[in-house]
Order: structure tokens, then C-alpha cells, then sequence
């Protein structure tokens, strides 16, 4: 029981340790991860398009049923992964730009009226 509270104190200190961006990664990762395997669940429990059946008489419904959970934990899981990155306020991002070129608005662009004349008969 001692060595268990011991492992258990060291993966907290090491999860607590580690850089702020990789756990949130991570976190986010496997929150993805969750939703898609209950989005698979339900994809399968309610048998849309017939996909359970489909799978479940193949000849084999095991793999073919892992293979549709896996591919929905990974897709999903990079996806809310990859949007909680995009979506990621930074401190480093305020204040003023900090080299680089300097930013120049493009010109007003106005209009210019030209004549015309009328064409020719051909």
C-alpha cells in the first residue's frame, strides 16, 4: 500500500513538473479521445446506417469494431488537441509587436472614372 502512495505522490510531482503546454496537450488529448469513443458507442448503439450490423456480420467483428473506436479516439482526440493549440491565449502574445517588419496598412483604394466612348458598328 506504501509503495503504491509512493508511485502515485512521484507521477503527480512529475505531471506537476512539466511544461504548462504538453499537459494541456495532453489533457485536451484525451478529453478528444473520450468524446469519440462515445460518439463511436453511439454511432453503434443506435446502428446509423447500419454500420453495427454491417460490422458485426463481418467476418471479423472484432477487429473491424476496434478498429472503428481507435479511429474515432485518435481523429477526435487530435482534433480538440489541435483547436485547444489554436485556440490558446498566450501571455507572450500582448502588448506591442516586437520586431519584424513594421506593419503598413495597404493604401485606400479609390475609384477611377474613365470615359468611354461609344463603340463602332462592325
Amino acid at each position: 500500500m506504501a509503495s503504491i502512495q509512493l508511485s502515485y505522490q512521484r507521477a503527480r510531482r512529475q505531471w506537476r513538473q512539466m511544461d504548462r503546454l504538453v499537459r494541456m496537450m495532453i489533457a485536451n488529448w484525451l478529453i478528444g479521445m473520450a468524446v469519440g469513443l462515445v460518439c463511436a458507442t453511439i454511432l453503434l448503439a443506435l446502428d446509423i446506417a447500419g454500420v453495427r450490423s454491417l460490422l458485426w456480420r463481418s467476418d471479423m467483428p472484432v477487429t473491424a469494431t476496434l478498429m472503428l473506436f481507435a479511429s474515432f479516439a485518435f481523429t477526435f482526440g487530435g482534433l480538440v488537441c489541435a483547436a485547444a493549440i489554436m485556440m490558446a491565449n498566450d501571455d507572450d502574445d500582448a502588448g506591442p509587436p516586437r520586431g519584424g517588419r513594421k506593419f503598413r496598412p495597404a493604401p485606400r483604394l479609390q475609384l477611377a472614372y474613365v470615359t468611354a466612348g461609344a463603340r463602332r458598328a462592325r
